[in-house]
């Protein structure tokens, strides 16, 4: 995704351990549903969701790798967790973090 000749960078996201319930005071097995988001210069892209999961793994055949291409050496790749939730702006976020190539 997104445009440059600098090189291309690879990202696979694997899994999650030990996330806080974000979606406690349902119903019972109600946990957190878990999606990644990475941002690399213009370019936004997610991992599938896993539903219910403290702990999740995002399976081979999910949406979990990534190919962004360099237009810009000192470019960082931000990426967060989230917990899923109806509407784009109810989405609750739990944690993030900044790479720098």
């Amino acid at each position: 995704a997104g445009s440059g000749s600098l090189g291309t960078v690879f990202v696979e996201f694997l899994e999650c351990r030990d996330l806080p319930n974000t979606d406690a005071g349902g119903a019972v097995g109600n946990y957190t549903d878990a999606f990644i988001s990475a941002i690399y210069g213009d370019v936004l892209v997610q991992t599938d969701v896993v539903d219910d999961c403290l702990s999740p793994m995002w399976m081979p055949w999910s949406t979990r790798a990534f190919k962004f291409q360099v237009s810009h050496p000192s470019t960082a790749i931000f990426i967060a967790v989230a917990d899923y939730d109806v509407g784009p702006l109810e989405h609750e976020p739990i944690g993030c973090a900044q790479i720098q190539l």
